[in-house]
């Protein structure tokens, strides 16, 4: 039952935080909520709902600060809504003083002044954060309902130097930014390229990056974006003022970047990616010799996350059916790699956008530990009634997750340990004969986690017996260059690959940025190249391609882990195999051992 806050008591609700005082959190509670909120059966039309990214208020942010970085804001190029008092005077200093971050309390404040609605639903406010699991899920199914329903307000935020607990200035990015005047010679000077990065160092980007988002988006029939303004798309705030196509090629191929996305573990980057920038901004203000790479992706992203993330919305909502959408969503990249608070996120957030309706029938009842793969099996099993697609990512596993058995090779996404049913086994292996053999797989034994066996003998995991099995013939095994480095796509090797499928970018990018965590020096396997197996028959419906990843320094790689498994239209398969050969280093003659370490404890 969803929850709503009555905007005529905003003022009344945020004068008593403010007594509690900053570090208080009490809206996210069921008790508080429950004092609080207006409780309906259906959600609400035309409520004010929004759109954002969670972040911790920081120590000195304040609501004079918030207005002045708004007005920086417009005057780089950015639109702005108008904060000052509307139809009904509003004491703006509530926004002080408590634990909502800035953005939010000065959003409550603004729609009260001017009158833009009755209610509003913001979640950390309107769903129990102290809830059990099993409730939380059932608000995450209403939250589709939710957006559809309202006026959705989309929530960008001020960057904030956690070091200082400030929020940027113009004065602050400006500084920053002069200190690269010298390197900024590579495309007509520093005053064409730094107004990109002011700007970039102003707004906090990061909600373009968030998976929830997306669904927002998509569910939403109007959208609004706030306090930077734009009406009805994404990337609606991005005028030509604020970056141009001139300015996001300069910097999207600087040199610098290549060696940059390289720092696996890099905090600033890391930070900045989770909409962080303390660490970023440190190392910008310290100026090492490859500062210049950390300014070019936030500037480039300006354009970048917006762009690829409103060509996401856009391609889900012109998708005409349930298999159509189905393949956008488990094929697109921000399926496997987008930010999101819980990896399995990324499938929740998902998922529900292919037929909402059709997705909460299929899964109720279903457990929440479930609940992830249960979607995706319902996702494939609408994509596979239709036969039009040329390809899609059938398995795809995280190297953040141990559970990586082929099993009977059913559709996963196995981002988190705890969430993954199939592929668990502890210490799985499997032989895949070279090319000619034939691969033998069987059902996994009984598995120690009852959750998971509970899975595997429900309607989910309808293959799970003790006799099921699929025999599949090894149409090719070869050593190819790795489909997770960027060099081997462009004109590179994988683009002939991508071109015998007879498919566009969007296979590079699910399949490249899905595999190019996998290159992280610290999982040991070899950067370069990967085992690359095509299997037929077993009751596929269409030959599958599995990537695995070798050991570092093997001549004749013995061992592999499953990283990804791409199901290829079989009108495609000479092809592929063709030009799978071409690029190949070799071809596997010998057997290569599928190794899974697996998980027992779920780990959270």
């Amino acid at each position: 039952m969803p929850r709503y806050l009555p905007i005529d008591n905003i003022p009344a609700l945020l004068s008593n935080l403010k007594r509690s005082g900053s570090a208080s959190t009490q809206y996210q509670l069921d008790k508080w909520q429950l004092e609080n909120c207006k409780i309906t059966d259906q959600p609400l039309q035309g409520a004010a709902v929004l759109s954002y990214r969670w972040r911790s208020r920081a120590s000195n942010e304040n609501i004079q600060d918030f207005k002045r970085w708004l007005s920086d804001c417009g005057s780089v190029g950015y639109g702005i809504q108008n904060l000052n008092d509307g139809a009904r005077p509003v004491d703006w200093s509530l926004a002080d003083g408590n634990s909502l971050q800035i953005e939010v309390a000065a959003w409550l404040l603004w729609l009260y002044t001017n009158k833009k609605a009755d209610y509003a639903w913001v979640d950390q406010m309107c769903v129990p954060q102290d809830a059990d699991e099993e409730t939380k899920m059932g608000h995450i199914k209403d939250s589709p309902a939710i957006y559809t329903a309202g006026n959705v307000y989309l929530m960008l935020a001020p960057v904030v130097d956690d070091a200082t607990g400030t929020i940027m200035s113009k004065r602050d990015a400006e500084a920053i930014v002069q200190q690269y005047n010298s390197e900024m010679n590579f495309s007509r000077g520093p005053s064409f390229l730094s107004r990109s990065a002011i700007k970039a160092l102003l707004v906090n980007h990061s909600y373009m990056r968030r998976v929830w988002t997306i669904q927002e988006a998509v569910a939403a029939k109007g959208l609004s974006v706030w306090p930077i303004k734009g009406e009805g798309e994404v990337n609606s705030y991005q005028p030509l003022s604020v970056m141009d196509w001139p300015e996001f090629n300069a910097w999207n191929g600087h040199p610098a970047l290549d060696a940059l996305y390289l720092k696996f573990a890099d905090p600033a980057l890391n930070g900045y990616y989770e909409g962080k920038y303390t660490n970023l901004l440190r190392v910008l203000r310290e100026h090492p010799s490859d500062g210049i790479a950390y300014l070019a992706v936030i500037s480039k992203d300006l354009m970048w996350i917006t762009m690829d993330r409103n060509g996401l919305v856009n391609d889900i909502k012109k998708a005409s059916g349930g298999a159509a959408k189905a393949f956008v969503v488990l094929n697109n990249h921000q399926i496997q790699s987008a930010r999101s608070f819980l990896p399995e996120d990324r499938v929740l957030a998902l998922v529900p956008l292919i037929d909402y309706n059709g997705w909460k029938q299929a899964t109720q009842g279903v457990q929440a530990r479930h609940l992830v793969q249960a979607s995706v099996a319902w996702a494939y099993s609408l994509l596979e009634s239709q036969s039009s697609w040329r390809w899609s990512v059938r398995i795809y596993n995280s190297p953040s997750s141990e559970a990586r058995g082929l099993d009977l090779l059913e559709p996963r996404r196995n981002l988190k340990d705890s969430k993954a049913m199939h592929g668990a086994t502890p210490n799985y292996s499997v032989e895949i004969p070279g090319t000619g053999g034939t691969l033998h797989l069987t059902a996994p034994p009984s598995h120690p986690d009852n959750v998971i066996n509970s899975f595997l003998k429900s309607s989910w995991g309808s293959l799970f017996s003790s006799g099921s099995s699929r025999d599949m013939k090894v149409e090719l095994s070869v050593v190819a260059p790795h489909p997770g480095q960027p060099k081997y796509w462009g004109e590179g090797p994988w683009k002939s690959i991508r071109d015998a499928i007879g498919t566009d970018e969007v296979f590079r990018l699910s399949v490249q940025w899905g595999l190019e965590s996998w290159r992280n020096p610290n999982l040991g396997l070899d950067p370069e190249g990967a085992a690359v197996v095509v299997v037929s028959g077993g009751g596929l419906q269409n030959p599958a391609m599995i990537i695995l990843g070798i050991p570092r320094n093997q001549s004749v790689p013995t061992t592999g882990q499953v990283m990804m498994v791409v199901d290829v239209n079989k009108s495609a398969l000479s092809s592929l195999l063709s030009n799978l050969r071409n690029i190949g280093r070799q071809t596997l003659t010998t057997p290569i051992r599928a190794v899974s370490k697996g998980f027992v404890t779920p780990s959270e």
